[in-house]
């Protein structure tokens, strides 16, 4: 038996100077919780869970009330310990979406472990396949500016080898329509979606579907807040635009609705904020028994990005994989290796676990700076 020994979590912070502006806010820094967990015979794996802009919180919910209450149970008993954890701090008497985004970055660090202990890759444990998966070109990035710097930085991507983007709108309808439309008429054989952050408005339901038809849109993202169900059924009766949604949906319980009435057709839950890699598992099969793609949203490192590509191996429905391209992520860059995208495409380590080495003299590097990480 791998039982667990210790459990911490450190909130860290990496400083972003001209940081993307989006329908959030503008992004001031990268925030993540690194997981570290450590077992009695001293296999130690590492996850992340979502900043969910208080990283000192969500650190410390695993810190202070679901790290203690694993202790001694088997490492490998992912689905056991899930459940646990559901019906003690999610289900009731909970901090409800923090205690599910704490969960996620525990289950990584939990699959990190399995798969060090076996000596085989995550991808390889789920009955899944190397290869190359397609990646577009996300992330905190190609946000609200002039429409000449949009497409000149859409430009940069292409010569990266990106084929697929996704734009920031949720700006005002007037700019969004603007910056939708010239990026368009500038690359008209490029795939291109959009991402609203939430933040439009059901009465405009009529020229959000103008901008998706200008843009001929492979999807339009979160146009609508998750509680907003009538806001997805009556876009989706005015524009033939897919719909996209699932990054701030909390576990399959919570997209099950979404998943069920088919008003998306693209399904986006994060290892990193649904319930980790054992719960992201079920929400894609849900999806794939409605005959939905599975296009998860990535969190901000490589750590994220591994649970990521290590799922999307496994998914049939999987479709592509969000790579974030903003100019400084040291969460991406500096805390294992980087990954390689290349033509396009990104695959999964070879190395057990996760195939992350991750550096912890990084912890001491980037501590927590206060505050939200959209200003």
């Amino acid at each position: 038996m791998t039982k667990i020994k210790r459990i911490q979590a450190f909130p860290l912070s990496c400083p972003t100077p001209g940081g993307a502006v989006f329908a959030v806010g503008r992004s001031a820094k990268r925030d993540m919780v690194l997981v570290r967990i450590e077992t009695e015979v001293g296999i130690v794996g590492y996850g992340e869970a979502h900043h969910a802009q208080t990283p000192s919180t969500i650190a410390a919910f695993i810190n202070d009330a679901l790290g203690p209450s694993l202790m001694g149970m088997d490492a490998h008993e992912t689905e056991a310990i899930w459940k646990k954890a559901y019906h003690h701090f999610i289900a009731t008497h909970g901090p409800g979406a923090a205690a599910v985004i704490g969960l996620s970055g525990v289950d990584l660090a939990l699959w990190d472990i399995k798969g060090k202990d076996l000596g085989q890759p995550v991808w390889r444990l789920l009955g899944g396949k190397r290869r190359p998966i397609p990646a577009y070109a996300g992330g905190i990035s190609l946000g609200f500016q002039p429409p000449d710097e949009l497409k000149r930085e859409v430009e940069g991507f292409i010569k990266r080898g990106y084929s697929f983007m996704k734009l920031r709108v949720g700006d005002t309808l007037e700019r969004d329509l603007e910056r939708v439309t010239a990026v368009r008429k500038a690359f008209p054989e490029l795939a291109l979606a959009a991402d609203a952050g939430t933040r439009y408005r059901t009465a405009d339901v009529a020229r959000i579907a103008e901008i998706c038809e200008a843009g001929r849109l492979v999807w339009l993202e979160e146009p609508f807040t998750p509680d907003n169900l009538p806001g997805y059924r009556r876009l989706k009766e005015v524009t033939a635009t897919p719909l996209a949604a699932g990054e701030n949906h909390f576990t399959r319980h919570e997209l099950r609705q979404l998943i069920c009435e088919q008003v998306i057709q693209f399904v986006q839950a994060d290892c990193c904020k649904t319930g980790g890699i054992t719960e992201i598992l079920k929400i894609a099969s849900l999806a794939d028994s409605w005959h939905l793609q599975f296009a998860p949203h990535t969190s901000a490192s490589v750590l994220s990005t591994a649970a990521s590509v290590h799922v999307l191996s496994v998914a049939p429905n999987a479709f592509i994989y969000e790579a974030d391209v903003s100019a400084i992520n040291a969460f991406r860059d500096d805390l294992g290796t980087p990954f390689e995208i290349k033509d396009g495409t990104i695959i999964a380590p070879e190395g057990p676990g996760l195939g992350i080495e991750i550096d912890e003299s990084f912890v001491a590097k980037y501590p927590f700076i206060p505050g939200a990480s959209y200003q």
